[in-house]
């Protein structure tokens, strides 16, 4: 009987194979595989196979099954490799690729043929040369980087500006890179060099503590020699930026827990112009009112004017927002379809006049018992469908206050107002949209069955709807204590930052977790006594998050 090696060449002889010609290699690998299954399946029966030979065929089996459906264009190089040296070269393959630093962003015919060139050269076999192997090996190079490459998921990309997801799903599409997985593996990099686990003494817990500095870094994760190595790939020119984006991403989110960073992070990263496709989040367009002057880095080209019957009694200088509160002249408009035509007929004058203004708010009225639900929404209604000749301007609600025992309560003070009234007006197909007042919002909350963290919560089912908003300055303390953070059902940890980066549970960062998203909206401040208390407003809603842009219409 004839052993496996001795029944090939056999075969080798009987069909005058030329092992040398090089046109024909992969079809005398395919021979060579058809020899082995016609040794296994037709020349041997169970009863003349020795012990060696039937692990042989068990091994050989096993290895087809797993490689078949992997690296179907490398199956027969992989089984004769196998056969010939008893060596799964995919696995010492892979294994040599883990070394590779870039190997993620190879995709052209030269990437794998260099790296097939540096593993032939540095792969030593017994009494064989690998050289041979140079195109088998390339294959298979390009095998393994396509079946171990994922398309990217878009769930885990929900906190990324949407041209900068484009940007990963294209570079897949196009290249069969995975942007995402080498910025998770970057990042995990870094946490397993600088996340430590301390386990407390005498009763004391236990933490995980990030060592790096991550926060205003102009250089982190090493991404300028990253970029410097790669950057005549196509899918990565002129992008430095948003690729440590994503970096950052998975460092802030699933690494070290200082998602808070993020708003910040990327309105620095617009702000410094490191990134060209990513819009600014939670951006605010400033306006004047009641004579205050922003910081010089806050460019400010809009006004606030208040009209008791929709009259100016001075041109505005330049840009413009009008607010008509006619609760002190004519408290009925809101109850009375004429009054309310008289409105408008005067604020067609005045637009024709002065120019449109860039947000029309109408303040809520205040609510009495005679007050008339049906007729305040025709009255909505009439003035949404007369103001829609303005395309460049928009229409908002402003909430109200409540609380007042002197005086009537607006008609919209709480959060269930807002939120009942955004019923109605979608009900009735009603296109105005909201200012909030936060202070009178807050003063509401003893009113209300709302804490203030459920109002914040409330507000992001209605946050498209907000143009916008004003705001008073609060005074925080910075905290310093671990972040706790629940990772699984049941697992969850402390983390401690070595740099001690403040965290801010108040106002300000609850605002910029509600919005955290690309639309611009107006800003004006309320209750500011002076230029130094709106600088210190402005730095609180910096610091937690927000863009101030300078300019017109929101976008």
């Amino acid at each position: 009987m004839l052993t496996i090696d001795e029944y090939i060449a056999k075969m080798k002889r009987a069909d005058k194979m030329d092992e040398f010609d090089y046109l024909k290699q992969s079809e005398n690998m395919a021979a060579v595989i058809k020899y082995v299954m016609t040794y296994f399946n037709e020349y041997l029966s169970m009863e003349t196979c020795d012990t060696e030979t039937i692990k042989l065929k068990h091994k050989m089996d096993k290895l087809e099954e797993e490689i078949e459906s992997r690296y179907p264009r490398s199956k027969e190089f992989i089984l004769n490799f196998y056969l010939q040296h008893r060596i799964r070269i995919h696995k010492e393959l892979k294994k040599w690729l883990e070394g590779i630093l870039y190997f993620p962003f190879y995709y052209t015919e030269d990437d794998f043929s260099s790296a097939a060139d540096d593993f032939c050269t540095g792969y030593k076999i017994k009494n064989a040369s690998m050289n041979e192997c140079r195109s088998n090996i390339k294959t298979l190079i390009a095998e393994i980087k396509q079946y171990d490459t994922g398309e990217p998921s878009f769930s885990d990309m929900v906190h990324l500006d949407s041209s900068l997801v484009s940007w990963v799903r294209e570079t897949y599409r196009q290249y069969g890179i995975d942007l995402f997985s080498f910025a998770y593996e970057l990042a995990y990099s870094f946490e397993q060099r600088y996340v430590k686990y301390e386990r407390g003494h005498f009763g004391e817990g236990s933490y995980y503590v990030n060592n790096y500095n991550h926060r205003y870094n102009n250089n982190p994760f090493d991404l300028d020699r990253i970029y410097e190595d790669n950057k005549h790939r196509p899918f990565l020119k002129d992008r430095r930026g948003e690729l440590e984006m994503l970096v950052m991403h998975e460092w802030l989110f699933n690494m070290v827990y200082d998602d808070d960073y993020w708003p910040e992070y990327i309105n620095l990263c617009v702000a410094r112009g490191r990134v060209s496709i990513v819009k600014n989040i939670n951006a605010l367009m400033p306006v004047a009112c009641a004579g205050l002057n922003y910081p010089e880095d806050v460019q400010c080209a809009i006004e606030h004017i208040i009209s008791i019957d929709g009259a100016l009694k001075k041109a505005p200088q330049g840009a413009y927002i009008l607010r008509i509160d006619v609760s002190s002249k004519n408290p009925d408009v809101w109850q009375n379809i004429e009054d309310m035509t008289s409105l408008i007929t005067t604020l067609n004058e005045t637009f024709k006049t002065y120019g449109t203004p860039k947000l029309l708010e109408l303040a809520a009225p205040v609510k009495t018992v005679a007050f008339d639900d049906e007729l305040f929404f025709a009255c909505c209604s009439k003035i949404e469908k007369k103001m829609k000749k303005y395309s460049d301007m928009k229409v908002a609600i402003v909430n109200g206050v409540g609380n007042q025992k002197s005086k009537p309560n607006s008609y919209i003070c709480t959060m269930e107002d807002l939120i009942k009234l955004k019923v109605h007006l979608r009900e009735r197909k009603i296109r105005l949209q909201f200012s909030i007042d936060f202070p009178a919002l807050m003063a509401g909350t003893r009113s209300s069955s709302y804490t203030q963290r459920e109002i914040f919560g409330a507000l992001t089912n209605i946050k498209n709807s907000i143009v916008c908003m004003h705001i008073t300055n609060i005074k925080n303390q910075p905290a310093y204590s671990a972040k706790h953070k629940q990772i699984g059902e049941e697992v969850s940890a402390y983390y401690l930052q070595k740099y001690k980066y403040p965290t801010y549970d108040d106002f300000y960062t609850m605002l910029s977790t509600v919005f955290n998203d690309n639309q611009q909206r107006y800003f004006i401040p309320k209750n500011i006594g002076d230029d130094d208390q709106l600088e210190e407003l402005v730095d609180n809603l910096i610091r937690a998050g927000f863009a101030f842009c300078g300019g017109g219409n929101p976008e």
